[in-house]
This record gives C-alpha cells, structure tokens and sequence, in this order.
C-alpha cells in the first residue's frame, strides 16, 4: 500500500499505461515467487497523502486524478484504507504488508511554501513542519489502527522510510523527522522497518551523496537532471531493504 513510491511511477514512462510502473512491491513479491501466481497486490496510488488514504477526494497530489485517467494496479472505490481493511478482513493469506505513506505531506508542505525557488521556503518549512508532522502521525495512527484492529491483520507489517531525493540539508532534516514519527507510531503497532533513507544515503556517498548522480532516481523532466521517484535501480533498492527486514538480515 501507499503512494507513487509504492506503485512505481516514473514519470519517463510513456505512454503511462498501469503495466509499465514496477514498485519495489513487484520485486519483492517477485523475489517471494508470488508474481506468477498472482499473491501480491499493490494498492499504491500516486499522490495519496496520509489524509487521503483514508478519505478518498480529499486534497493530495492527484491521486484520484491518476486513479481516473490511468488507473491502478488494482482498483477499487473508495479509500485505499477501505480496500485495505475489506481484503486483510476476508483474505486471510496475507502475511505480509507494506506500507508506504507520508511523503506526499511534505509535498503538500512544499507547495504551500512557495517550492524551493522561493526566497522564504526554508523559514516557511521550519516553521509549518511541526504541525504537518503531528497531523500526519495522527493520520498514521489511524491506518495502523484500521489495518491491526478493525481488519484484525496480525502478519508482518513493513514501513518503508524515506529515502531524500536531494542532498539539501533541509530535505534531510524534513524526511528524517517524517521517518522519525513514522518510528513512533509504527512500533506502538509492532511494525517493522525497511530503512530506505539509509540505503539510499550509503549508496549515494561515493557520489558526495547525491541520489541523482548514483543513478537512484528516475529521470527529470525538462530540464531537471533527475526526478524525485525512484529509478528501476532505486525500486531494487528499496526492495532489498524490505527483503532483508523480513528475513531477519
């Protein structure tokens, strides 16, 4: 479950068909031999935000837009915490969730402070992230809650921290305090991690920690070198780190 992390967009792929976007679920699900068979299902929607996970048509960035023009990898009506709750409820051979959500909050944030360009993005990012980052650990209290509580889902439950697309320091410090609450709250729900932010920060190091240059994002549109999802060697990235949680390496 999750965002466009999690379904794998990359805005290289033309035409933007659902069949073309491999996430890190794929390969995981892949490497569990649950692909052909077809076990795994990737509820992910681009541009969910924590709030809109739970409430569909709320403001994110475009997700029922993407829902409506080019669809998912799986569908369904309503919610993406709905469809969650319904399959963990009547399918009880899931025994493994991931979860990825969260970082098109800061999007919104980054937005709403004018982007990078503007003169007082920094001051703007400092001083409205407290209250993002409290309305967001609640929004993720209440997905744990649905997917441990009221769908009763006691498997294995993964969430995915974010990986910076950027070696600005700002971007470090937002995504890490974003990882920080999704620690909190996610352990008072027996979850486990998938430390992207880190995999992503080493494998980026002999690159003086850019993700761009160590080949990890997805390519730029116009005239950025890079985008901020993953490339196909970032997805690999980030499954292995899921890999590794689950088998305890």
């Amino acid at each position: 479950m999750g965002d466009s992390v999690s379904f794998g967009y990359d805005p290289s792929v033309l035409p933007p068909t659902t069949d073309k976007y491999t996430g890190y679920p794929e390969i995981v699900a892949d490497a569990l031999h649950l692909v052909q068979s077809k076990k795994e299902v990737n509820a992910s929607c681009p541009g969910q935000s924590s709030l809109s996970f739970q409430v569909a048509g709320v403001q994110d960035i475009g997700c029922e837009g993407f829902k409506s023009a080019i669809g998912l990898h799986t569908s369904y009506p309503d919610s993406q915490l709905k469809f969650a709750v319904s399959e963990l409820s009547s399918n009880k051979h899931i025994d493994l969730v991931t979860l990825s959500i969260g970082g098109d909050d800061l999007l919104l944030l980054q937005a709403q402070c004018g982007g990078p360009t503007s003169p007082t993005f920094a001051g703007c990012v400092i001083t409205t992230l407290p209250a993002v980052l409290q309305a967001y650990g609640l929004n993720l209290v209440q997905i744990l809650t649905g997917i441990r509580k009221t769908a009763n889902y006691q498997g294995d439950l993964v969430l995915v921290k974010y990986y910076s697309p950027s070696k600005d320091p700002l971007f470090i410090q937002a995504i890490g305090a974003l990882n920080a609450v999704m620690t909190q709250v996610g352990t008072a729900f027996g979850a486990k991690f998938a430390d992207g932010f880190t995999a992503f920060q080493i494998a980026s190091a002999p690159f003086a920690g850019d993700p761009c240059q160590a080949g990890l994002l997805a390519p730029g549109v116009a005239l950025a070198p890079c985008d901020v999802h993953p490339s196909a060697e970032g997805q690999r990235l980030l499954a292995s780190t899921v890999l590794s949680v689950i088998s305890g390496k």
